[in-house]
């Protein structure tokens, strides 16, 4: 993986929304290693993160994008720097869409007003493969497929909103330019057991964490028939990051090959598929969700069953960007790292 010729990324100034998640601590990582030649960097979250690598050297702003008295300190934020990515966005609480809505849709129209006023000159988006509506069974699809969200998904359907409410705020200033990054299933293994806990809540994540690794690789894998790709935080920061330093506009998909299968990420975990009916399992998963045994929603599952896989073509043609870890790859050792507790709880997942 080439590093990205210097061109605008040497003396930029970079505010970065989310910038203690799962991929803002990866842009993080990018954007401060030796060479890099940012300038300054600037991050915004609801708490400040550890004064550690990579987040000491950033200058931090705290807020809850949620809030109305947020745009005081998004001007702040933002006044004089040359590019926004805005990471912001809330997983969870997922009983409570009203305030799910509040923070990723409004809090997105938030950044977008905010970033017209300060006249900043590059905003890069982190959307999703969720904010593509389902279809394309067999086939993977670039970036003009139809961004209409997956309706029994609020976190799909708030991507696909968010895509919606950037293009109105900015439709009226076409010189801004404007990136909107769409990855696939984003791992690493730092973030290994925090999105454990988060995803899987304190009752299952206990349970899944109490199988030794021998016995977990004994015990069948009950998925339906699916196909999705993975890609490594560090991956999705390079691609930004060359986003950045050629001021690519559009929108670009940021997947690793290869395209997996039910059987094919079962063989990656070290185990085996059983088949079971998609119902069947979005049913135990419903269950399971309004018994509070699972913090997340069921939305996640209609996500990995109807979303399109997708072309990265543009983006390794444009970017020249490869990612350095294969999908499969990115998988096994996301569940390596789970097995072993690392990713102790910390800044990784904290919404802003």
């Amino acid at each position: 993986m080439a590093d990205p010729s210097p061109g605008h990324l040497r003396g930029l100034r970079v505010a970065v929304t989310g910038a203690s998640g799962n991929v803002g601590t990866a842009l993080l990582r990018r954007l401060t290693a030796p060479g890099s030649g940012v300038a300054e960097i600037r991050g915004l979250a609801r708490r400040r993160p550890p004064d550690t690598a990579p987040y000491d050297g950033v200058h931090w702003y705290l807020t809850d994008l949620g809030e109305t008295d947020s745009e005081q300190v998004l001007a702040e934020f933002l006044d004089g720097v040359d590019a926004v990515v805005h990471l912001a966005w809330a997983l969870q609480p997922g009983r409570q869409p009203e305030l799910l809505h509040r923070v990723n849709v409004g809090g997105t129209g938030r950044v977008m007003e905010a970033a017209v006023a300060a006249d900043v000159g590059h905003v890069v988006h982190m959307s999703s493969l969720g904010a593509y509506s389902p279809g394309a069974a067999g086939r993977q699809v670039t970036e003009d497929w139809p961004v209409t969200g997956i309706p029994t998904s609020q976190y799909s359907r708030n991507k696909a909103d968010a895509e919606q409410v950037i293009r109105e705020v900015l439709s009226s200033y076409p010189d801004i330019p404007l990136t909107v990054v769409r990855p696939t299933l984003v791992l690493h293994p730092e973030a290994a057991s925090e999105l454990g806990r988060y995803f899987l809540g304190p009752v299952l994540y206990g349970a899944a964490r109490a199988l030794p690794g021998p016995v977990a690789r004994l015990l069948p894998l009950p998925l339906p028939e699916v196909r999705v790709a993975f890609v490594d935080a560090d991956d999705v920061a390079d691609a930004v990051a060359r986003m950045l330093d050629r001021r690519a506009v559009g929108a670009f998909n940021v997947a690793a090959d290869p395209v997996m299968d039910a059987d094919a990420i079962a063989r990656a975990l070290g185990t085996f598929r059983v088949p079971v009916p998609a119902i069947a399992l979005r049913t135990a998963l419903q269950a399971a969700f309004t018994a509070r045994l699972l913090p997340t929603e069921p939305g996640w599952f209609d996500i990995a069953t109807q979303a399109p896989a997708l072309d990265a073509g543009r983006a390794r043609t444009l970017l020249d960007w490869t990612p350095a870890h294969r999908g499969d790859e990115v998988l096994a050792r996301f569940v390596a790292a789970f097995g072993r507790g690392e990713g102790a709880p910390g800044p990784l997942l904290r919404p802003a």
